[in-house]
C-alpha cells in the first residue's frame, strides 16, 4: 500500500499548540499516526514525544498567538538591552529596563484583568509564570525566540546562571525556527530539555571533557613518571566514561517512562472530561424526566378528581332515575 501524501509537519505542530489544552494528546497521537502513514517516521516520532504542555506553559503560548506584536517588541527590547549591556551605556540600561519592566506588565494586565485566555479561566499562579516567562523572554535570546514560536512545553525563569523551568530544573531551550517564523529557515519546536536530548547529553559531554582535562593536568604534573601518569589518566577516563554512559542511559530510561506517565495522564485526563461531560449530560436528562413525571403526575391526580367526581354525578343521576321509573309504575297502576 503506497504511503499518504507527504504531511508538512511544522503547521501540525502550530495547530496542536493552539489546540485547548484537554485535546493536546488525543491530538497529538492522531496527528502522529498521520504522518506516518504519510512515510515520514522521523516527523511522525518527533510528534509523538511531544509532552502535554503544562497550564502555564499553554497560557504562554496562547498569549504568544494572541498579541504577537506586544511579544516581538518584549524580544527586541531584550536585543537592546543586550547592546546596551556590551556597550556599558549605564543610562540607555536604565530606560531600557525600565521600559522592559512596563511593557511586561501591561501585556500581563491584560491577561490578569479578563482572567481568561482562549476560554480558560486563569489563575493568580499562571499569570506570575506568564510574567515570568516575558521576563525570560527578554533576557535571553533563546528564550525569546522559543516564546515567539508559541510551543513551550513549561514555562520558563531567567535566574542568576540562566533559565530553569517550572520544576526548578536548567531549561534547554532553543528555537529551531519554522519556515516563514521570525528569523528562521528549517523546522522548529521547543519545550524544555527536550529541544537537545536534555541536560544528560550535554553532562555526558562535559564530564568526558574533564575527565581528559585531568588526565591532560596529570601528564603535565607527572615529568618523572609520565607513563604512569598518562595509564592513570586514560584509566580514570574511561572509567568517568563508563559511568557518564550508563547515568545516560538511566537517564534515557527514566525520560521515556515520564513521558508515558505523562501520556497516561493526559490520556486519563481526556476520559474524566469525557466521563464528567457525559454525567452532566445525563443529569440535565435525568432533571428534565424528573420534571415530566412531577406533571405527569399532577395531570394524573386532576383526572382522578375528575373521575370521582363523574362516578358521583353517575351514581346520583342513576338513583334520581330509578325513583323516576318507580313512580312512572305507580301512577300507571292507579289508571
Amino acid at each position: 500500500m503506497s504511503p499518504d501524501a507527504s504531511v508538512d509537519v511544522d503547521p501540525v505542530l502550530d495547530e496542536l499548540y493552539a489546540l485547548p489544552l484537554e485535546q493536546f494528546v488525543v491530538a497529538r497521537n492522531a496527528a502522529s499516526k498521520r504522518i506516518k502513514a504519510s512515510g515520514d517516521a522521523v516527523g511522525a516520532e518527533r510528534v509523538a514525544r511531544l509532552a502535554k504542555p503544562t497550564v502555564a506553559a499553554w497560557v504562554v503560548n496562547q498569549v504568544a498567538r494572541e498579541h504577537p506584536e506586544e511579544v516581538a517588541a518584549l524580544v527586541t527590547l531584550g536585543d537592546e538591552l543586550r547592546d546596551a549591556t556590551e556597550d556599558r551605556d549605564r543610562a540607555r540600561l536604565t530606560v531600557l529596563d525600565r521600559l522592559r519592566r512596563e511593557r511586561t506588565e501591561a501585556l500581563v494586565r491584560v491577561v490578569r484583568d479578563a482572567g481568561e485566555v482562549a476560554g480558560r479561566a486563569v489563575s493568580a499562579s499562571a499569570v506570575d509564570r506568564l510574567a515570568e516567562t516575558l521576563t525570560a523572554a527578554v533576557m535571553d535570546a533563546d528564550a525569546g525566540a522559543a516564546v515567539r514560536t508559541g510551543r513551550l512545553g513549561q514555562a520558563l525563569q531567567h535566574v542568576g546562571f540562566g533559565l530553569v523551568d517550572e520544576g526548578g530544573e536548567p531549561a534547554d531551550v532553543v528555537e529551531l525556527r519554522a519556515v516563514g517564523s521570525p528569523g528562521g529557515t528549517g523546522g522548529q519546536e521547543t519545550g524544555g530539555k527536550e529541544a537537545r536530548g536534555g541536560p544528560g547529553r550535554a553532562g555526558g559531554t562535559r564530564a568526558r571533557s574533564a575527565a581528559r582535562s585531568r588526565a591532560g593536568d596529570s601528564d603535565d604534573r607527572g615529568e618523572g613518571g609520565a607513563d604512569d601518569a598518562l595509564a592513570a589518566a586514560e584509566r580514570e577516563v574511561e572509567r568517568a566514561a563508563a559511568e557518564v554512559d550508563r547515568l545516560e542511559a538511566a537517564r534515557d530510561a527514566a525520560d521515556g517512562r515520564a513521558r508515558e506517565a505523562s501520556d497516561a495522564v493526559g490520556q486519563a485526563e481526556d476520559e474524566l472530561g469525557r466521563i464528567e461531560d457525559e454525567l452532566a449530560r445525563l443529569a440535565d436528562e435525568r432533571d428534565a424526566v424528573r420534571a415530566r413525571l412531577e406533571a405527569a403526575r399532577a395531570e394524573q391526580d386532576e383526572a382522578q378528581e375528575a373521575l370521582d367526581a363523574a362516578d358521583d354525578a353517575l351514581e346520583t343521576a342513576e338513583e334520581r332515575a330509578s325513583a323516576a321509573r318507580k313512580a312512572r309504575r305507580a301512577a300507571r297502576s292507579r289508571r
